[in-house]
């Protein structure tokens, strides 16, 4: 079976230029791990629950600059309230790796598995046509073992 034959069609982006907190609503909305982000039709980045995640937790300069960062749990609160100044383009992971249509499944789950990866966009000549999640691809490997 090929990634073509599995992968969703209908892919939820989100403009390079969204807030992150309507990222985070969007992904909520739709119930995804995260998002394609776009420039026009051009796919620049992804962004996922751990990005925004991470975008709330005190940054590797800040800890060097002050460590107790880390622990002041007041700071990270502040954070979360300056979490609509942030866009995608901001903490996006910049030219997410991709799959193409006619890669087999097995490869697909064993490179997310390799990257640390949950969902890979799939591309055709460079344009998003679709995507495909772990948990895709372990359900249909399942429900083929009945």
């Amino acid at each position: 079976m090929k990634v073509a034959e599995l992968m969703r069609k209908t892919v939820f982006t989100v403009n390079k230029d969204a807030s992150v907190k309507e990222c985070g609503d969007f992904i909520e909305k739709h119930n995804v791990n995260g998002l394609p982000v776009m420039d026009g039709d051009k796919m620049v980045g992804i962004i996922t629950r751990a990005d925004i995640f991470k975008s709330i937790l005190p940054t590797y300069s800040e800890i060097y600059v002050n460590e107790t960062y880390l622990t002041d749990f007041e700071f990270i609160e502040e954070r979360i309230h300056k979490i609509n100044e942030l866009k995608a383009k901001d903490i996006m992971t910049p030219n997410p790796q991709t799959l193409e249509q006619d890669v087999p499944l097995v490869k697909a789950g064993a490179l997310m598995i390799l990257r640390k990866v949950k969902q890979m966009p799939v591309v055709e000549k460079g344009r998003l046509v679709g995507i495909i999640t772990l948990t895709d691809i372990c359900r249909s490997f399942l429900n083929r073992a009945k």
